[in-house]
């Protein structure tokens, strides 16, 4: 079998690069190609990256990629990490001693505390999803729950023209095509093919907002 070597392949427009693990040029060209979502001729360059084949199959970890003059945005706050990042911190009047670049899995974070922020923010998402499944079984029970929706961390009403925050998306018996419950809206969101459908389920349940 033979072995697998580091590329870095970049695409131009955007100045986005990857490193890939090939055993020739071509194929990590192709791959390359694909991760940064452009097509073999939007590719810049793809050349040997040796310094990174001691990791193969990959990834790099970030905070290598770094030491070799990469940059990446913290996961949680969008600051800049790279090399250059301690001489912004004191440009800022900032302490670069309390940023000390972290990295779980393919996310990097600037610090400890951003990296703490983002998994809070994360379990507080996952505990208002738990409390929005429970208040739609509630009040919609024997639907049939097709995906949850919640933005940020709680449960909040949305605001006309800025998206749905939280939001159930469910088939009701006799449904083909399913309907949408929007925390704080008492209105139900029914596709058109349903329409029917769901008036003979619910007719309590008015009126009907159009999908």
């Amino acid at each position: 079998m033979k072995k697998l070597k580091a590329y870095e392949v970049r695409e131009p427009d955007e100045g986005h690069s990857c490193i890939i693990f090939a055993t020739n040029n071509a194929t990590a060209h192709r791959e390359g190609a694909n991760e940064l979502n452009v097509d073999w001729e939007g590719v810049e360059h793809c050349r040997r990256a040796a310094q990174f084949d001691t990791y193969a199959p990959g990834p790099v970890p970030s905070l290598v990629l770094i030491e070799h003059g990469w940059w990446f945005e913290c996961h949680q706050c969008g600051r800049k990490i790279d090399e250059y990042m301690s001489c912004e911190l004191e440009h800022e009047g900032l302490d670069p001693s309390d940023f000390t670049p972290c990295e779980t899995g393919q996310m990097i974070f600037c610090c400890a505390a951003c990296q703490a922020q983002f998994y809070a923010k994360r379990r507080a998402n996952k505990a208002a999803k738990v409390a929005l499944i429970e208040l739609f079984e509630a009040k919609f029970p024997n639907c049939t729950i097709k995906d949850i929706h919640v933005y940020g961390a709680k449960l909040e009403p949305s605001e006309k023209g800025h998206g749905s925050k939280c939001s159930v998306s469910f088939l009701f018996p006799g449904a083909k095509y399913g309907a949408t419950f929007e925390y704080g809206n008492s209105d139900l969101y029914v596709a058109n093919g349903d329409v029917e459908a769901f008036r003979e389920w619910a007719p309590t349940l008015s009126p009907l907002a159009p999908a």
